[in-house]
């Protein structure tokens, strides 16, 4: 299989507008896991937009994601990912709030994450740090006290 064909077909469907579109989707996420590829996670984080009509396949995409943690390390995957980042703005900034709220609600994935931020490039960082305080603030009850030990570690 070739990752670019699959990349394509991935962006060209993501918007997930009729049956024709999931299938070629949802097809394009099974070729790219069957390589098991780590690095592919930055390809499948191209298939994220907030335009899409169908949150539940885009939710199998989130899944597809974090399936890399069952083939290497949740440290390997969420780097890849943190790293991934960027192929995400500006078209997916609510599905990657979706991501950072999925790692904020699992411990283990937050103490990991918490890692690599300083890793990233200074632009990423700066991101990263103002959607997880954004998600903080709209929801501070649930948010404040995963988010508060990410930024805490930061300083």
């Amino acid at each position: 299989m070739d990752i670019l064909v699959e990349l394509t077909e991935l962006k060209n469907s993501r918007l997930l507008r009729d049956e024709n579109e999931v299938e070629k989707f949802e097809k394009s996420i099974g070729n790219i896991l069957e390589m098991e590829d780590v690095n592919n996670i930055e390809v499948l984080c191209q298939g994220f937009d907030d335009l899409t009509e169908n949150d539940e396949v885009m939710f199998g995409l989130i899944h597809a994601i974090e399936s890399y943690d069952k083939i290497v390390s949740s440290e390997v995957s969420l780097k890849v990912l943190a790293n991934s980042i960027p192929k995400m703005i500006p078209h997916a900034k609510e599905w990657l709030k979706i991501l950072h709220k999925r790692i904020l609600n699992h411990e283990p994935s937050r103490n990991i994450y918490k890692k690599i931020i300083p890793t990233l490039n200074n632009d990423i960082q700066k991101y990263v740090v103002s959607q997880l305080t954004s998600i903080k603030e709209r929801n501070p009850s649930r948010f404040e006290e995963s988010v508060n030990s990410i930024l805490d570690f930061l300083k």
